[in-house]
């Protein structure tokens, strides 16, 4: 037993040792090995720097745009919601403009895409359309460029261009109630006139009379709703919520990140080619002995 305990003692003291040897040796190594891991860091700096330089800065313009909407007749009676509806759910428009036949050629010049291989992909993939939390009818739309104006440019050809599609989504609408207010107008016209020749005669009080009356109110009741629909589009166009904002500040690249990377990465190459030479000497060493 009292041999166990001290073959057990004599493995915990061997143990210390090899640890003290291993800590020893990761010192000296830092020691003889840090000039290149540092210089090898310096060279991850500069490599950094050089990419900051030769690499184009981008610029970012945000818009918030509310999306179109159109008057909508209540469940109970003929009056418009105030609120209106959207003409398009903002998921559907980010759905829509994720499709590259969506942008014109005169978009994808105006967003610097001209000459590139299939620029309305390129420039479907470069915009950012994204949907604010808490709110159901806006879209954020976040354009690219090598100068803040160039973002902003761009910004405003596709606000522009989601403003005439949602147009176009709207007109056959707007068209058919603007069909229906002409009908309910001259129906109203010859119910009036009807009412006026039924007064004049004294059957004022006959089941044709009072009918009529009844079509009146109800002309009137659906001529205003369809007017409201008419108006309201105009005032309720796809529009912004404020100017779009470009900064003066790049967002790429990212300097921070881009050095932080390279000397980082410089670091741990160094790393990796002082163990690498200290490997060789080791077994140089023992093949000279062998």
């Amino acid at each position: 037993m009292s041999q166990n305990q001290s073959a057990n003692k004599q493995s915990g003291q061997d143990s210390d040792v090899e640890a003290e040897i291993s800590l020893l040796d990761i010192l000296h190594f830092l020691k003889s090995a840090y000039k290149t891991i540092f210089i090898f860091g310096a060279f991850g700096i500069a490599l950094a720097i050089a990419y900051l330089a030769i690499t184009p800065k981008q610029y970012e313009a945000t818009a918030q745009i509310v999306m179109a909407q159109i008057g909508a007749a209540s469940n109970n009676n003929n009056n418009i919601n105030p609120m209106g509806v959207n003409i398009e759910e903002p998921s559907l428009l980010i759905a829509r403009m994720s499709s590259p036949t969506s942008f014109t050629a005169e978009v994808t010049s105006i967003c610097g895409m001209e000459g590139q291989e299939n620029a309305p992909l390129a420039l479907s993939k470069s915009i950012k359309l994204t949907v604010p939390k808490l709110v159901a009818n806006v879209v954020e739309l976040k354009t690219f460029g090598e100068t803040p104006q160039s973002a902003q440019e761009c910004n405003v050809a596709v606000f522009e261009l989601i403003k005439a599609s949602q147009t176009q989504i709207v007109a056959p609408y707007v068209a058919d109630a603007k069909v229906k207010l002409d009908d309910d107008i001259e129906r109203l016209a010859k119910a009036r006139d009807l009412v006026n020749k039924a007064n004049k005669s004294g059957s004022d009080m006959s089941a044709a009379y009072l009918s009529t009356r009844d079509e009146i109110n109800y002309l009137l009741d659906e001529i205003t709703a369809l007017k409201t629909v008419v108006v309201f589009n105009k005032s309720k166009g796809t529009r912004l919520i404020a100017p779009i904002y470009a900064s003066d500040v790049p967002v790429a690249p990212k300097k921070r990140m881009v050095l932080t990377a390279g000397f980082f990465g410089g670091l741990f190459l160094g790393l990796l080619i002082a163990l690498g030479r200290q490997l060789n000497l080791k077994i140089k060493g023992e093949e000279g002995r062998a």
